[in-house]
């Protein structure tokens, strides 16, 4: 029997860690799987990440193989640094947590605005550059040992980038860049010159010239404007979900009216006009306060957890740690709306969250605190949205109580099934397998 073909797939980001980002690695393990490789992963070795899931993690272990290496970046050497504070002091590894960012008028505010200052400057592309040496070397073994077909890179952060652009030159693979999100047209970093912004261009520039194909999560519109000459290469491969994830789950027994967000709010994204429309919603409908519960279910800043208690929300809004991608679906179907929050400018109508397909497969209404743009797209496309500019309270108030009005009326959010299902894994895999015979052909269609 001949050997099977071989992919080298390296990601920085890649299960146990959770988060947005390790679902689509998932995803191009099995496509490679099903596409007739055995899988390769090139990876980091543990990090300091505020979620884990090994639930994802038990997905890939039987399809590929595994490599982690050490490396030198501000993530690595705080789970170390951590790791040693933890066996000195004999903490239990589960109460060691990544610090959260502390309030800017405090000493330790200002340390990590200072942390960060230098971080931008002096890191380029970014702040995880420091994994480069030793993926790079790790990945050239491989590629000697292994003689592999062709090789995935995927990214954020943008340096594993660099290290397939090295790979590509030294080795001639067909070679796949896959983008989760944008490089020097990310919509929410705000480079410290325009040196470093120009720098961050030429070598993006570098990596998608070089590419023999890039795939995009979102923004293929933005990128094709961006670099026109080399639009030919380019495809979009949207985020998705997997329709087993919905089979034989049980709702969590939860009463009243329930509104819902999952995932991460970080940096532009705040929750202060939601919460700000709660507040005069608590204030103007007392008798609705009293049915309404909100679900806030992931990762959030200690200066948004105490935004809701300053603005008397501490009986309504309740927060919930991080959850396993297979637990956040009882919570999903247990809710009454699922909420979606992004800031609301220009920049942001570019950016699509991928828990935005799973939100759709579910039967429940959606209220999206969006601009317009490619999200809010997707959700006209898929019905039962009500979309509203996040950054006006009144309008969010209006939103929610004529949400609450179509649940007590027992009003069901209508989908299109047909696009609905063109974002389950099953079709995005079937892309991904295509994609990945036309890399190892190098024929990739226009």
């Amino acid at each position: 029997m001949a050997d099977r073909k071989k992919a080298l797939l390296i990601s920085y980001i890649y299960p146990p860690a959770g988060g947005g980002g390790s679902p689509r690695l998932v995803r191009w393990t099995r496509a490679a799987a099903q596409a007739g490789f055995k899988p390769i992963v090139l990876t980091v070795k543990e990090v300091y990440e505020r979620g884990k899931d090994q639930s994802l993690l038990a997905q890939v272990q039987s399809l590929a193989r595994i490599e982690r290496t050490e490396s030198l970046d501000p993530k690595r050497m705080a789970f170390l640094f951590q790791t040693a504070l933890r066996r000195k002091k004999n903490v239990p590894s589960e109460k060691v947590r990544e610090p959260e960012p502390s309030p800017t008028n405090s000493s330790a505010g200002r340390l990590w605005r200072l942390i960060q200052l230098l971080r931008n400057w002096l890191m380029v592309p970014d702040d995880l550059i420091g994994w480069m040496p030793f993926a790079l070397c790790s990945a050239w073994k491989i590629i000697r040992r292994e003689k592999p077909s062709l090789l995935i890179t995927s990214s954020s952060p943008h340096s594993v980038q660099l290290i397939g652009l090295v790979l590509k030159k030294i080795s001639g693979l067909p070679w796949l860049a896959d983008f989760r999100d944008h490089w020097a047209g990310h919509p929410y970093y705000a480079f410290p010159t325009r040196l470093h912004r120009r720098f961050n261009a030429w070598l993006e520039k570098a990596v998608l010239e070089n590419a023999d194909l890039v795939t995009f999560a979102y923004g293929l519109k933005t990128a094709s404007r961006a670099y026109p000459r080399l639009q030919s290469k380019f495809r979009e491969l949207s985020n998705g979900f997997c329709e087993q994830d919905f089979q034989n789950v049980q709702p969590l027994p939860l009463s009243g009216f329930n509104l819902l967000f999952l995932g991460a709010l970080y940096g532009a994204h705040s929750p202060q006009n939601f919460f700000k429309a709660l507040q005069q919603l608590r204030e103007q409908h007392p008798e609705l306060s009293s049915e309404l519960k909100v679900w806030m279910v992931g990762q959030f800043l200690p200066f948004d957890i105490a935004l809701a208690k300053e603005l008397g929300l501490s009986e309504m809004v309740n927060f919930k740690p991080f959850l396993p991608h297979s637990q956040v679906f009882s919570w999903m179907l247990a809710a009454d709306v699922l909420v979606l929050i992004l800031q609301s400018n220009l920049q942001s109508s570019v950016v699509v969250p991928g828990k935005v397909f799973e939100y759709i497969r579910a039967p429940k209404w959606i209220l999206g605190l969006i601009p317009e743009g490619e999200t809010a797209e997707i959700l006209r496309a898929a019905g039962g949205a009500l979309i509203v500019p996040g950054n006006q309270p009144e309008q969010i108030q209006a939103a929610i109580l004529e949400l609450h009005r179509r649940w007590k009326q027992g009003e069901k959010p209508v989908r299109d099934m047909s696009y609905v299902m063109s974002k389950e894994e099953n079709c995005l895999n079937q892309q991904m397998q295509n994609l990945l015979a036309s890399l190892l052909e190098k024929k990739i269609p226009s």
